[in-house]
């Protein structure tokens, strides 16, 4: 089961291919609506989590409240981020890698996590298009990733707690201004363009269980697969990445964690091949729902 967040701002659930109002299938069935959106769940206790499954359950079981999912029938499951997205760099060794030279760095693996943010203003959902920059940046490049949503708030976290603080997972692109990631020798102002963070469509529930290492994360770009990984190749799991950003920061609810991208960016071909416009970009990663974007034409 996936939760998403509907064109009209209400909480939906997406299951086995059909979308359900949670709103209008608890008045169906004449149950309390234990939340109305993505925030209220993100903040509720436990049994609200419960409780939309039970809902869930018993819509689809009897056909109420039920149409055919399809990703223009939501937005970013989160509404608005309430701070910056952290994101991961270099978090796979044949990434770093194959942007060593084209960025000026080097090729050694990092001993220790590289965090960077992207600022709110980045956050767009499926299918809404990438903005252009015309006249900003000519370099736009794609980082299919998995990004997590903190589900319950923490500071010092072990590594063994590392999973109890995460709600779910979701697609995420971290769209890159490559002239501007390198002309700044930091990667904010490349990172943080309007629309440059495409989310969801959904966020899919882990409840407290790690990911598999097998689990497959692609992104393909009108079609052509470019990027292949499993977690498996995170050169920093993420009990790690948890740990790490929340020593002496306090993880907060609702907090995105975008985890690093693997090899098979644009920037990474020989001739770099960056997004076009009208490219399409589909991120996708096993279990959940995958998120499709195209690069706007004007």
């Amino acid at each position: 089961m996936h939760y998403v967040t509907m064109k009209n701002g209400r909480l939906g659930a997406v299951i086995e291919n059909y979308l359900i109002d949670l709103d209008v299938a608890s008045v169906a069935l004449g149950l309390a609506v234990p939340c109305t959106d993505m925030w209220s769940l993100l903040d509720g206790p436990q049994s609200v989590q419960d409780n939309l499954e039970a809902l869930v359950k018993m819509a689809h079981e009897n056909n109420i409240a039920c149409v055919s999912y399809g990703p223009e029938l939501v937005g970013p499951p989160l509404p608005q981020l309430r701070r910056n997205v952290f994101c991961i760099g270099k978090n796979y060794a044949d990434h770093a890698a194959e942007i060593a030279d084209k960025m000026g760095i080097s090729a050694d693996l990092p001993k220790y996590p590289i965090v960077f943010s992207k600022a709110t203003n980045t956050l767009i959902g499926p299918l809404d298009s990438i903005p252009l920059h015309a006249g900003v940046t000519r370099k736009i490049d794609y980082e299919g990733e998995l990004a997590l949503v903190i589900g319950k708030s923490g500071v010092n976290i072990s590594k063994q707690d590392a999973w109890s603080h995460v709600f779910g997972f979701a697609c995420y692109n971290d769209v890159s201004a490559r002239d501007l990631q390198k002309r700044h020798n930091q990667w904010h102002l490349g990172k943080c363009l309007d629309g440059f963070g495409p989310m969801g469509p959904a966020i899919t529930p882990t409840y407290g269980k790690p990911l598999s290492d097998d689990l497959r994360l692609t992104c393909k770009v009108n079609g052509e697969l470019r990027q292949d990984a499993t977690l498996a190749q995170m050169i920093f799991d993420i009990p790690t990445l948890i740990a790490t950003l929340s020593a002496g920061i306090t993880l907060e609810v609702g907090d995105v964690i975008a985890t690093g991208t693997p090899a098979g960016v644009g920037m990474g071909f020989n001739p770099m091949r960056f997004l076009v416009p009208g490219d399409e970009v589909e991120v996708a990663i096993e279990g959940t729902l995958p998120l499709t974007n195209r690069l706007a034409l004007a």
